[in-house]
């Protein structure tokens, strides 16, 4: 039996902060869910000091010991756990480690609406723009509330009129099929349409007909501001997940969501689709391969 989402590496950057424990949470329930291994992340910002130098091995192996014990606090039993720690920019280094591990997804922190004037930071903000995988960003204040059947169960998916909305769509109907979820799939139009019947017909026609038989699917247009819409959308729905595309540029929705969102938010990438999961048989419940 396969894993319904191709996720083997979970990597979360760690700098031990609460915002950073938190995350650390999230990431080892959805290492746990798919019996991946996480890997914890630090890096060291050591301001014009060449590769190789900065860190000695008693430094090293006691940041080391820092990482795992932050996980033994969260989950002692754990075996398939590791730890990394490079020095330089972190953005930088956690693209680059993200791609050689290779990375399935990237969980991080954020202060959310907790800061508003920094509300991502710059390095989750790099990282999200730039990532090859997917980034699940977690708003500080977002406990963790998973079940053993699966983390999400009301999951809402910010859709456009844009042919990358597909993968969109595609990995918030895979995490869907885990929980057998609610998925509520979001429009918002910021320009007048002819009838919001023909967007939604739209919308519909990318679902793969197999996939109601999985989720209960509902597709949701409106005119207004889409971050504002989105985020207002998942809360009055109390969505435990918010998967949306990612950032076209610097300023734009995806940014403004993760700012706002009081859940945690999974940034998608089309660089690494998440294929579709097996078909299950209606009538046995089984998956046809």
């Amino acid at each position: 039996m396969t894993n319904v989402l191709p996720i083997r590496h979970v990597l979360c950057p760690m700098d031990l902060s609460p915002i950073s424990m938190n995350a650390l949470e999230w990431a080892n329930a959805v290492a746990r869910a798919r019996s991946a291994e996480l890997r914890m992340f630090h890096v060291v910002r050591l301001p014009g000091v060449h590769a190789g130098e900065g860190l000695d091995a008693s430094e090293r192996d006691s940041m080391m010991a820092t990482l795992r014990n932050a996980l033994n606090r969260i989950d002692p039993g754990n075996g398939q756990v590791g730890a990394a720690i490079r020095q330089g920019d972190p953005g930088g280094q956690i693209l680059q480690f993200a791609r050689h591990l290779p990375a399935d997804v990237i969980v991080m922190g954020a202060a959310g609406a907790e800061r508003s004037a920094h509300p991502i930071g710059s390095v989750t903000a790099v990282v999200v723009a730039r990532s090859d995988c997917s980034v699940l960003i977690v708003p500080a204040g977002g406990p963790m509330n998973a079940k053993p059947a699966g983390l999400f169960r009301q999951i809402v998916c910010a859709l456009d009129l844009a042919p990358s909305s597909v993968t969109v769509m595609r990995q918030a109907l895979s995490l869907g099929w885990e929980t057998h979820a609610h998925v509520t799939c979001v429009c918002v139009v910021t320009e007048p349409v002819p009838r919001t019947s023909d967007v939604e017909r739209h919308i519909l026609a990318a679902v793969p007909p197999e996939a109601h038989s999985w989720c209960d699917i509902a597709v949701l247009v409106k005119p207004g501001v889409p971050a504002t819409e989105i985020v207002t959308i998942a809360e009055a729905s109390a969505a435990d997940l918010l998967v949306i595309g990612p950032p076209r540029r610097w300023r734009s929705t995806t940014e403004a969501v993760l700012a706002k969102s009081l859940c945690p938010v999974l940034v998608t990438h089309e660089a690494r689709p998440v294929p579709y999961p097996p078909e299950r048989d209606v009538e046995t419940g089984t998956r046809r391969r």
